[in-house]
């Protein structure tokens, strides 16, 4: 029945009411207004491709049809032990990348635990030897995001290690954004007749050999196969984009239903995928919860996903907000200054830190220097002037600028105060009061510098900046400043440090 409801609606042009859904395909003729439209929402219920709009008139939802061969995958598995407080840890972790349909890139580390591990078959002397000399489990996650980037997640179990990825990474003010798929859950889709519980299961079902010694870089292989099968039975079945396979697998799970909201599917597609905030408030416009993201369409749409396994969190989002505003940043780290900004106006109730981001503990020794970063305006960098004492200074400049006397004085001003510019008098002297003091500093910009300080320090190896204190005077500095700004690749391929 559904079918031919989508059929018919395809076939008009705009919106179809109720009454004429029910008198020509259900062929019922004479029902109230009010009965046709309770017929239609239980046959298309739970069916994301039947929307109703604020005229009644039903219409159907266009998919984005990104297809799968399109579609950049990371593959990932997991080793996991028991430690001796009855947990699971995290010990080992193999990536690949699929693009184009070729591999194209792996990662593999090794990961340190913090608790002793219960001795098993998998613990075997190589990988004990190889867990001693791993990294902590913060820096390999923090490997793993900037590793899978915006692509498609596909794993076994995938849904509960990413909420165990991202309780870890909640201590970097990070999170796991991207869409999940997984291989437990598809393979039953697919096949009702098995109900694999573990990746063996499911690899004899599909008569793939499995490695007698469980090592990540061994299994992923297998993972990748699984996935290749299902494509194959996934094409039997017409699903070949990314929205038809979210669609498929999650199809039993509880529908979301958008009456509730001021918004609807078509808003969460116009959402950009841009860096950026977004806020959440109530029915009465009070604000009950502030997140950021790297990809706003991502990070909010995630939220409404149909999916068995959603956070407790998530839950009584949902069941709280009514409406979402955004606004769009030009990076990752504007988005977490004004996300700390809004918390602190607003105090929204269900975000359970607002001093999250202080981690004195994580800074490196870079105190003094310049980060350059994308702007929101196109062709355009934003600079942050970080000076310790002082509160953090943004300064936004275009690609193409031929002056740069601003960014001059704020250097003359705040790193180099006893340089001269030419035809101004000396910025510094014993009787100047147009030094910022360090006791002037407020909590807020005390709040952005720790922000900023941490956050170098986990992404140094992939943003650009100049620390101060190692470059010879003002003129060599916007030198620097002038070369990262001219340069093209500045933000992207080419990575400049001086530490």
């Amino acid at each position: 029945m559904r079918n031919k409801i989508y059929t018919y609606l395809k076939s008009r042009d705009g919106g179809v009411s109720s009454n004429e859904i029910v008198e020509q395909v259900l062929k019922i003729k004479g029902s109230r207004p009010d009965i046709c439209e309770k017929l239609i929402q239980t046959a298309v219920s739970g069916d994301r491709r039947f929307a109703i709009d604020d005229r009644r008139l039903w219409k159907v939802v266009e998919k984005e049809n990104v297809s799968l061969a399109e579609t950049e995958i990371v593959f990932l598995c997991f080793l996991s032990l028991e430690t001796i407080k009855k947990t699971r840890t995290i010990v080992e972790i193999s990536a690949q990348k699929l693009k184009d349909e070729k591999i194209t890139d792996s990662l593999h580390l090794l990961v340190k635990p913090v608790l002793p591990v219960v001795p098993s078959i998998h613990l075997t002397a190589d990988l004990i030897r190889e867990m001693k000399d791993g990294i902590s489990a913060e820096k390999a996650f923090l490997s793993l995001l900037r590793f899978a980037g915006e692509s498609v997640l596909v794993g076994y179990d995938i849904h509960a290690v990413v909420n165990h990825l991202n309780v870890i990474l909640g201590k970097s003010n990070e999170c796991i954004e991207n869409i999940p798929v997984c291989l437990k859950r598809l393979a039953r889709k697919l096949v009702p007749d098995i109900r694999p519980k573990s990746l063996a299961e499911a690899a004899s079902f599909f008569r793939i050999p499995l490695v007698d010694t469980r090592r990540t870089e061994k299994e992923i292989s297998v993972i990748i196969e699984i996935f290749s099968r299902c494509r194959e039975l996934l094409d039997e079945q017409g699903i070949n984009t990314q929205e038809e396979l979210l669609e498929f697998q999650y199809a039993d799970a509880d529908y979301i239903d958008f009456d509730r909201y001021s918004f609807d599917r078509e808003f969460l597609k116009s959402i950009p995928q841009n860096p950026g905030v977004y806020i959440m408030k109530n029915a009465n416009e009070e604000v009950v919860y502030v997140g950021k993201a790297k990809n706003l369409k991502t990070r909010v749409s995630s939220y409404f996903w149909n999916t068995p396994d959603r956070p407790q969190k998530t839950a009584e989002l949902l069941n709280t907000v009514y409406s979402i505003d955004y606004e769009i940043v030009g990076s990752e780290l504007a988005a977490l200054l004004l996300e700390f900004k809004l918390i602190k106006q607003h105090q929204p109730k269900m975000n359970l830190q607002t001093e999250v981001h202080e981690r004195t503990a994580r800074y490196g020794s870079v105190r003094n220097f310049i980060l350059i970063a994308p702007a929101v305006m196109e062709n355009c960098l934003e600079l942050f002037f970080v000076k310790e004492g002082l509160p953090v200074q943004r300064y936004e400049i275009l690609k193409d600028a031929v002056n740069f006397s601003e960014v001059e004085k704020i250097l003359s001003g705040r790193y180099y105060a006893d340089t001269k510019i030419e035809g101004q008098p000396p910025l510094c002297s014993e009787d100047n009061n147009n030094i910022p003091q360090c006791n002037e500093i407020t909590d807020i910009e005390a709040g952005e510098r720790d922000i900023i300080l941490s956050w170098v320090e986990t992404n140094k190896d992939r943003v650009n900046y100049i620390n101060v204190d190692l470059v010879s005077g003002r003129e060599a500095c916007l030198k620097l400043i002038k070369d990262y700004v001219k340069e093209k690749d500045t933000l992207y391929e080419k990575q400049y440090r001086w530490l």
